[in-house]
């Protein structure tokens, strides 16, 4: 007798991909030899693992950043620095936002307070003048020989 394959029809082999996520290599052997080697559905089934590892890819991944295995990976460790770099520069950005709505605020409140002295000081001056004017008065009238009364006009 000669080989002994065992070939799978379309609909076969689209139930087995169902059933098995990975299928089983067959191989044939040649009598008399003792050899074995794969057959044609080894092929079918490297294409079924192809097929079945895409959908552990996306499980193996967050599998992967779950357990921790993600930052032992080389790559991720080489960029260990540039990473430390990027968070002290966020951290720089954060306070320096801080610092400038610090200044901002005290700003704010200083020009408040300057407001608010010149509108005393206008109020003040204006009362000043109005003491110069009286006293002014007062002395062209007692060099004029007019005296001021402390009390309210009489009648004589």
């Amino acid at each position: 007798m000669g080989n002994r394959f065992r070939e799978k029809t379309v609909e076969e082999g689209l139930q087995a991909e169902a059933v098995e996520e990975t299928p089983v290599v067959e191989t044939a052997v040649e009598e008399g030899e003792g050899q074995e080697r794969p057959t044609v559905n080894a092929e079918a089934g490297e294409q079924v693992r192809r097929r079945a590892s895409r959908g552990g890819k996306a499980a193996g991944k967050l599998g992967k950043i779950l357990g921790g295995d993600l930052l032992a990976d080389k790559m991720v460790t080489r960029q260990i620095p540039l990473l430390l770099l990027c968070l002290i520069y966020l951290l720089v950005i954060v306070a320096n936002r801080y610092h400038v709505e610090t200044l901002s605020r005290e700003k704010q409140a200083t020009e408040e307070r300057i407001n608010y002295l010149r509108e005393h000081r206008i109020q003040m001056q204006k009362q000043y003048q109005q003491t110069v004017k009286i006293s002014q008065i007062a002395e062209t009238l007692k060099d004029r020989g007019v005296g001021l009364t402390a009390g309210p006009p009489y009648e004589l």
